[in-house]
């Protein structure tokens, strides 16, 4: 029976050999038995009318969907086809984070604080006197503001039921200074809230006296390293630690990359660039993405179904969730008067649907785009094997395990010790037998399985090896 090798996580942080998991991945999305493939970036949007900065969307109480961007001086909300200018000439320190509160979703960037009416897609200052803040958030009945008025270590909240009701001591709206812990990196909302800072998580419950809210620390040693590294599904919080990735469940803190993929992404990421860091949820999959923008940019996605991590290169600048926005048959006719024949997409495009979850990102044109181009190039790389134990393999042919059919090919580096160098890599494509045909000699092998831009797949699974045994031990 030929030896296979089948695809485990990617866990780059442990050593090269004697480990199920992989050493190397690009471009593929883990599954519960192998991995599938990521497709291309596709544009749904024209350009953003100016350099991103953050994104969100929302559906209103009337089922309308609004995708709104941010630049560094104005608010663009998306609708038939076009962005239109919402606000402008506005000023802030911070990338814009958002939230929706009724019908409100309220806009913060360390400036002025904004609110956008999703029933009539307009924007202005947000009444009341809010505190300027960097990070926003909706805590049952309230608005909760973190980096309050321009200081780090506070925070504050609105009044019940009112975003605009912001003296403190005046319709239950207060603050709270953090006098442990650091500055705020992030708030997030729920049934209860969550103030996550420097080297502190805290859980804020409304205790439903003239105190408002309960603030009890679930982690006195671990909190976030960058502001953009926080993101948030259902009860289940993200985070990137100095420790390295998190995980809080509102009740207590947990590693999710410890000796599996901290020690990699920081050696390839210094903590100074980590200002750039964006991160947010695929909301029609269990998956949170962080991105180090680039030119290809870098993402590492954590699939916390399984319990498996995978990475993208990718030349993104920005992501967010969200929904996508409405169009209209009369604004289809706009765009494309010579008809429906004209139309390049079909209707069931996903650049036409409203209120649709969709995992949104930015490239470099400023464009909002969904991954569902055609599929990218992808490569998978196991660990050193010994397919004969302490014994050369001279191998004759490998075949992939899965549905490829072209467009695949496979890199082997063979070595008689681990500590050798790299000696002329083989590599073979593969043929329409499904085998590739390789000549290759050693002790221990690296395989590498790599898919053109556009190859046609859906799953791979492992290697299965033809090997015939070597004559030297």
């Amino acid at each position: 029976m030929n030896p296979k090798v089948i695809f485990g996580p990617y866990e780059p942080d442990k050593p090269p050999h004697l480990h199920e998991g992989l050493t190397d991945l690009a471009n593929v999305y883990p599954s519960s038995n192998g991995y599938r493939p990521v497709g291309a970036l596709n544009p749904i949007t024209p350009a953003i009318p100016g350099r991103f900065n953050s994104g969100a969307a929302y559906v209103a109480s009337d089922g309308t969907a609004s995708l709104i961007a941010g630049t560094a001086s104005s608010l663009y909300r998306y609708s038939g086809g076009v962005w239109t200018e919402i606000a402008s000439g506005l000023s802030g320190t911070e990338a814009w984070a958002f939230t929706q509160f009724g019908d409100l979703a309220i806009a913060v960037n360390g400036g002025t604080t904004m609110a956008v009416d999703l029933l009539t897609a307009s924007a202005a200052p947000l009444g009341g006197s809010p505190p300027t803040a960097t990070s926003v958030a909706t805590v049952r009945d309230y608005v909760l503001y973190g980096q309050a008025g321009g200081e780090q270590n506070l925070v504050q909240w609105s009044g019940f039921n009112d975003a605009t009701s912001n003296d403190p001591g005046v319709n239950q709206a207060g603050f709270q200074p953090m006098l442990e812990g650091g500055a705020v990196m992030g708030v997030v909302g729920g049934e209860y809230g969550i103030v996550i800072q420097r080297r502190r998580v805290v859980r804020v419950s409304a205790t439903g006296d003239e105190f408002v809210f309960q603030f009890d620390p679930i982690s006195d040693e671990i909190g976030a390293i960058s502001e953009g590294s926080i993101a948030k599904s259902g009860r289940m919080i993200f985070f990137l630690s100095d420790k390295g990735f998190m995980r809080c469940d509102g009740n207590e803190v947990v590693p999710i990359g410890l000796e599996r993929v901290d020690r990699t992404f920081f050696a390839m990421h210094p903590r100074s660039t980590l200002n750039q860091m964006v991160s947010a949820i695929d909301p029609r999959q269990n998956i949170v993405a962080w991105l180090m923008p680039g030119n290809p940019g870098r993402m590492w996605i954590y699939n916390w179904g399984i319990d498996r991590w995978a990475k993208l290169e990718i030349a993104a600048k920005g992501m967010f969730s969200g929904f996508t926005a409405n169009i209209t048959l009369e604004a289809l006719d706009a765009l494309y008067p010579g008809g429906l024949e004209t139309i390049p997409y079909s209707l069931d495009d996903e650049r036409w649907a409203g209120g649709d979850p969709l995992f949104l990102l930015v490239d470099q044109q400023d464009q909002i785009c969904t991954l569902s181009g055609p599929n990218m190039a992808a490569s998978i790389t196991t660990p050193f094997v010994e397919l004969i134990d302490r014994r050369r393999t001279r191998l004759r042919a490998v075949a992939p395990i899965g549905d490829m059919t072209s467009g695949v090919s496979i890199i082997l580096d063979s070595r008689q010790r681990l500590g050798d160098r790299a000696s002329e890599k083989k590599r073979s494509v593969m043929q329409a037998s499904g085998l590739m045909p390789v000549r290759s000699n050693g002790l221990f092998i690296e395989s590498r399985l790599e898919f053109d831009a556009g190859a046609q797949w859906t799953f791979a699974q492992g290697l299965e090896f033809f090997p015939a045994m070597g004559g030297a031990r």
